[in-house]
């Protein structure tokens, strides 16, 4: 009887013993890293992969009281100790086990060709792939309104405007893609409309049939980028140039150089640029030698600029685009007297009186829903969006 209960009373002290060891294990899976994390943290990787700012310390004030919680868990969240570390094994074990990201916006496809295939209100570039998301009869002719009423009142400040589609890299390497993610159409969204707006008369381009005849020679995009590469953008600001001013220099006029490895902000974002970094970086050279383009004003982050140039073309252009036009800056500055670019973080309608442009291109890519369809409103906006985060 007595070494039964001796018996029961070692199984509870070992039950006992047990739940105390993962208990204290939990505890200082939960504290230690805490407390070792600055000791190591300059030897650690601290940059920021994700396109967005990171949450900031709460304000430690009354008036801020009630939101302090909910501040301090999303600064916690983004940056909570040994962050890149982690991330950085689960996306190893997700590529290499499964051949899938971790990271719901970026596809990993065929022979490692990242794709970013963010699926959200405005910026869709899943559903443009897979066709789903094609516009009505209503928001066609809200298109056609808002394009008509943007072309009429630059002409009345003498203003040439036109708008250039930019194709996701994906409706441009479709092969690359995976088998898995299905396609349910024969034309994306922006293939049925572009057509339909132009053949009204409005001055809207499609780029992606000028690049799909080069992509099977030259490789347009980056790998590991969500951005075509200089030569991508190079023919791009060709149908630009042949559009506006009627002449364009044809790739085989040009010098085609390697400079190098390069990475992407795909392969920043599942925090694998080491890794990812066997693409190459591609540069024009020989383009209008006669002709010097100098940067006369840039900000900080290369978000507005202004170049002049000696171009017997003395008129002014202005740019107005998202990320995609940022390569243009290579080439259109030698094509006009002047050339401005601004992106949608910066531009507002007061350019237009600062520099009154004789030109105006407004540079969307595909998966840029929102920045296509609200035109109208982004070109005669008097301030510029806030940021997220």
């Amino acid at each position: 009887m007595d070494s039964c209960r001796e018996k029961k009373t070692r199984d509870m002290n070992r039950e006992t013993g047990t739940k105390i060891l993962l208990i204290g294990s939990f505890a200082a899976s939960l504290v230690l890293p805490t407390l070792v994390y600055p000791a190591v943290r300059s030897h650690l990787d601290q940059q920021n992969y994700e396109n967005r700012e990171l949450a900031s310390f709460p304000e430690l004030s009354a008036a801020n009281f009630d939101n302090i919680p909910t501040e301090f868990e999303a600064y916690y969240n983004d940056h909570v100790p040994f962050k890149n570390l982690f991330v950085k094994a689960k996306t190893k074990l997700d590529l290499e086990l499964l051949n899938e990201s971790s990271i719901s916006d970026v596809t990993v496809g065929k022979e490692n060709w990242l794709f970013y295939t963010v699926s959200e209100d405005g910026e869709d570039a899943l559903a443009d792939y897979q066709r789903t998301n094609l516009y009505t009869a209503d928001e066609k002719t809200a298109l056609a309104d808002a394009i008509t009423s943007v072309n009429e009142k630059m002409k009345e400040r003498g203003i040439r405007f036109v708008m250039f589609e930019a194709p996701n890299k994906e409706s441009v390497y479709a092969e690359y893609m995976p088998d898995s993610v299905r396609v349910y159409g024969s034309e994306s969204r922006l293939d049925a409309a572009l057509p339909e707006l132009a053949a009204q008369g409005l001055p809207v381009y499609d780029m992606k049939p000028e690049l799909l005849k080069e992509a099977d020679t030259y490789q347009l995009y980056y790998k590991y980028d969500t951005h075509w590469n200089q030569i991508g953008s190079f023919i791009g600001s060709q149908q630009i140039a042949q559009t506006l001013l009627g002449t364009s220099t044809p790739l085989s006029a040009v010098s085609i150089e390697a400079a190098g490895p390069a990475s992407g902000d795909l392969a920043r974002m599942l925090n694998m640029a080491a890794e990812y970094s066997d693409d190459t970086e591609y540069v024009i050279q020989n383009y209008l030698p006669e002709v010097t383009a100098t940067t006369v004003d840039m900000n900080e982050d290369n978000s507005f600029a202004v170049f002049e140039s000696d171009s017997p073309n003395d008129k002014t252009l202005l740019v107005v685009g998202d990320s995609f036009s940022q390569n243009l800056k290579y080439f259109m500055p030698k094509l006009y007297r002047k050339t401005v670019f601004a992106t949608f973080d910066t531009y507002t309608e007061a350019l237009l009186d600062e520099y009154q442009p004789d030109d105006f291109v407004y540079l969307t890519v595909e998966r840029n829903q929102e920045l296509f369809e609200d035109v109208e409103t982004v070109v005669w906006r008097d301030e510029v969006p806030e940021k997220d985060g």
